[in-house]
């Protein structure tokens, strides 16, 4: 009865903490295909594959080879991952990370699967060359990127690139006649694009896209932005002619570094007192521009800002200037000679000896003199008799006689002038109507 009574204990009592009734599934994370698909599948190899390892697995594409990237569970750091850290890394990349839960593996390669592999790899060239012809036959608007046949060879998958939407169901025909197996189309962007065909950046290393990125998220020129890059699309765009995913990498850092710096264009105050407007700053550094209102600049260390948002202070007042007022000179004007009275003129003209008629030539080729000429045209007044009476001899001679150093007028014999002849047009002749004419040949005159 005693023996009963401490077996009952004994089976009452919790299991120890470790002690499982079924013993915990064996998992691995593999890459496969071409486009580097990630999947966690269950394996019952002992002991468990080494990373790196070449496995034969099952997805939902068919049988294809698989490489080991790290076990889950526990044991060295380098090749295993609990669980649970497998479980939060899988959530904190969200729920459009792609990991594949459906599948199994079968075994692990063997020379004969890697060589078979090989040879599927190289007649990809050849079935790449047939589609491309197909295509240029069909006249479609696609262009072929890679060419993918699974291990089983149930399966072959064509990647191509179009700008829209494409009706392929003549060329699938075509190529399931030609190899008898499953044909797959399937159309990607550019980062995809890249991720088949790139191989190395100008940073030296291998794409991204290839080596370990699994989703590609946006990028967008904000990000180039705020990291002070060169917005050259050439410099910052990658293999696929969008812009590089490492703009990404440190959006975060920047974002945070950023938002511990004061705003442009806002006063601060530093722990000396200096007052000053913010014009520049550098996110790495932590360092800010000021402009002080005495138009200074100073640069200081972030954290040796105590105040920031102040409003704006006065203006400094200028002191007065010592310097004399700038006197105004008013530029002298020329002196004016006086216009000759009317009576004056007779003067003018008896002692140089010049005659009336060239006088008042030279006064109407002035501007006030046309002017005054085309008014008095047609209504001069005669001069007076007494200032004719009053001209002397010498008057009358120089009007006969050219002035000194001048060429006289009435040397010159002036020839008629020839009237230009007026071409005259050729007059067009008007063409007769039918009833103006005369009767023909072979008519006659009266109608019968």
């Amino acid at each position: 009865m005693g023996n009963m009574g401490e077996q009952t204990k004994t089976t009452d009592a919790p299991p120890t903490p470790g002690q499982d009734s079924q013993p915990e599934e064996k998992l691995v994370v593999v890459r496969y295909g071409r486009m580097g698909h990630i999947a966690v599948l269950p394996h019952h190899l002992d002991p468990p594959p080494a990373s790196g390892t070449a496995l034969v697995v099952r997805t939902q594409r068919g049988t294809e080879l698989a490489r080991v990237l790290i076990n889950v569970g526990t044991g060295p750091a380098r090749e295993f991952i609990p669980r649970a850290a497998l479980e939060n890394y899988i959530q904190a990349n969200g729920a459009e990370y792609p990991v594949n839960r459906t599948g199994k593996v079968l075994r692990q390669a063997n020379p004969q699967d890697l060589n078979d592999q090989h040879h599927l790899d190289r007649a990809t060239a050849d079935k790449s060359a047939f589609c491309r012809e197909q295509i240029r036959q069909l006249n479609l608007e696609m262009r072929l990127v890679a060419v993918e046949h699974l291990l089983g060879g149930e399966r072959i998958v064509f990647y191509f690139t179009a700008e829209r939407r494409v009706d392929f169901r003549e060329l699938v025909r075509r190529l399931a006649g030609r190899y008898h197996t499953r044909i797959e189309m399937r159309q990607v962007g550019a980062r995809d694009e890249a991720r088949l065909v790139a191989d190395y950046e100008r940073c030296g290393m291998r794409c991204c896209c290839q080596s370990f990125l699994k989703f590609l998220q946006p990028i967008s020129m904000r990000m180039a932005k705020t990291q002070k890059a060169t917005l050259d699309p050439t410099k910052i765009s990658g293999r696929c002619g969008r812009l590089m995913c490492c703009l990404r990498y440190e959006d975060a850092t920047y974002e945070e570094l950023l938002s511990r710096l004061p705003k442009k264009n806002t006063w601060v105050r530093t722990a000396e007192g200096v007052v000053g407007r913010v014009i520049d700053s550098q996110i790495l550094a932590q360092l800010v521009r000021l402009v002080l209102p005495d138009n200074s600049h100073l640069v200081v260390a972030n954290e040796d800002i105590v105040e920031r948002g102040l409003p704006a202070p006065p203006p400094p007042e200028q002191p007065p200037s010592t310097r004399p007022e700038a006197q105004v000179r008013e530029s002298p004007t020329p002196p004016t000679s006086p216009r000759p009275a009317p009576a004056e003129l007779d003067e003018v003209l008896e002692r140089i000896g010049l005659p009336e008629d060239e006088a008042a030539s030279q006064q109407a080729s002035s501007p006030k003199g046309r002017k005054s000429t085309r008014r008095r045209r047609g209504r001069r007044k005669k001069k007076p008799a007494s200032a004719q009476a009053a001209r002397p001899a010498q008057a009358a001679e120089a009007r006969n006689q050219p002035a000194a150093g001048r060429p006289s007028k009435q040397a010159e014999p002036q020839q008629p002038k020839q009237a230009k002849r007026r071409k005259r047009r050729p007059r067009r002749r008007k063409k007769k109507r039918p009833q103006d004419r005369g009767p023909q040949a072979g008519q006659s005159g009266n109608p019968q």
